[in-house]
Order: structure tokens, then sequence, then C-alpha cells
């Protein structure tokens, strides 16, 4: 429930003591917090990111304006009624911008226009997958204008393009310690070769707990382990080099903080070895 005239009173009061007991040096440190993490969650909203992936800052940002001042902690009624007035304004405006075709200025609102240009322009949409775009015609006769004039000036140097398996074993990470401490946090990783039938009925599918794979297999971040694995195998004396090998491929990479183009979950790109 809410707090009543008299509660009102003391907690003004409590925050009054609070906020006087705090040093310049105290109050500037947690403004400077606030600051950073509003300025954050604007961000995430702005690439269109996932309620889910917001609370929590949004819930750190709430912790930091109470221990500046206490009474920035809003009645519960109070603060639940604004969210649904929010939430009603922002599913409008969700609505019409799904269906404009208007572009926010770049000096505005840099974030707004970039993803405005997206949607106006059609070249990707948002699919089932968290994290992960279908790219559509136009964007992808893009990415095919940029692929096919890389793909020139790479061979102009006397590289060949190959393909590598998407799946790579965990042990090849493993063994390189800078793969390990950058990728680690965004592997995705296979651990079974079959579905099942869940028998209780209440999952539908699952993972067959007699298919569990000797050893997991990474969707590849990179394929430079893999690369480096048939590199030892292919260069045997000196007579071998150079060797020059090209791959055009996805990458799978598990993004908390995606955006169209720059940072996805999954994406295109090229890598020379």
């Amino acid at each position: 429930g809410g707090y009543s005239p008299g509660q009102s009173l003391l907690l003004r009061q409590m925050s009054t003591e609070a906020i006087s007991n705090l040093t310049e040096e105290q109050k500037s440190e947690l403004e400077s917090k606030i600051k950073a993490k509003g300025d954050e969650i604007r961000a995430l909203k702005d690439s269109g990111a996932e309620k889910e992936t917001i609370a929590p800052l949004v819930t750190e940002l709430l912790s930091l304006k109470a221990e500046l001042d206490p009474s920035s902690v809003k009645p519960k009624k109070e603060e639940k009624k604004k969210q649904q007035n929010n939430n009603k304004i922002n599913n409008n405006n969700a609505k019409a911008e799904e269906t404009s075709d208007y572009i926010t200025s770049r000096e505005e609102n840099y974030s707004r226009w970039y993803n405005d240009v997206i949607r106006v322009t059609d070249l990707v949409e948002d699919s089932p997958v968290r994290g992960c775009m279908v790219i559509k015609p136009w964007g992808m006769a893009l990415w095919e204008n940029v692929r096919d004039d890389l793909d020139a000036r790479i061979k102009e140097h006397g590289a060949e393009n190959a393909y590598f398996p998407l799946l790579i074993p965990k042990s090849f990470l493993s063994k390189e310690a800078e793969h390990v401490d950058g990728f680690a946090k965004e592997c995705a990783v296979v651990t079974h070769h079959r579905l099942t039938a869940d028998p209780s009925g209440e999952k539908g599918l699952i993972a067959d707990p007699n298919a569990e794979l000797e050893e997991p297999l990474i969707i590849r971040p990179t394929s430079e382990t893999m690369i480096w694995n048939m590199f030892q195998k292919w260069i045997i004396s000196h007579r071998d080099l150079p060797l020059k090998v090209n791959q055009w491929a996805n990458v799978m990479r598990w993004e908390l903080r995606t955006r169209p183009f720059l940072r996805t979950s999954e994406f295109l790109w090229q890598e020379g070895h």
C-alpha cells in the first residue's frame, strides 16, 4: 500500500538527514553513477533490448537514487500506476514507429536515427531468436557488394577461400588461454546430439540423456583454433609456405546487448589466416 501523511513526513525528514550526512564527494560520486546508469539504460532502450535485460539495470538505478535521496523511492501504488501509464504510451509509440516512415535526425538522437534508417529501408527484421536478425534482400545486397569487393582484393594478395566446420571441440579453445578469456562467456555449447519426448509429458521435447556428447562442441565464435589445427597438418616445412587462407562464414557470440549489424549474437564475417 501507500504511505500515510505522517509516514510521508517522516520519510522526507529521514531523506534530508541522509543527504546531509553525505559529503560533497560522495554526492558527486553517486550523481555520476546515476547518470552513467541512466545513459546505459537509455542506450539499451534505443537499441530495442529486451525488458529482461533492462530490468536489473533499472533496479540498480533506483537503488543508487535511493542512496542519494531516499524520498525518491515512491509509494508502490503510485509507482505501479505510473508504470502502467508509461507502458501504454510506449506501446502506442512502438506501434506508431513500426508503421511510420519518419526518420529521427542524427542531431536529435543518433541511436534512434540509426534504428529508424534500418527500419524504414527494410534492411533487417528481428528473428524469434533473441539477438539474431533476419537479413532481408536489401540488407543482403549490401553485404554481397561489400563481400564481393573485399573478396577480390583478398585474392589479389594470393589468398584462397576455404570453409571450416561450424562446430569446434571445447578442448581446442581450452588450449588457448586468450580464447578462453575472450569468448568463454559468449559461447553457445552443444552437449547432446538428439532430442526425445519428455517421459512426463510436461516439457515436450528434451535433450536425450542417452545422447550426451563425449566432448561438448562450441558453435564457432571464431575459427582460429580450428584453422590452426589444420595448419599444423598442412605445413610440414618451409616449402609449404606461404599459406594464405580466407574464410567467409557466420559466427556465434552470445551477446547480451545487441544492435542490428553492429553487434548481434550471430553475424556474417570474414577471417584470413
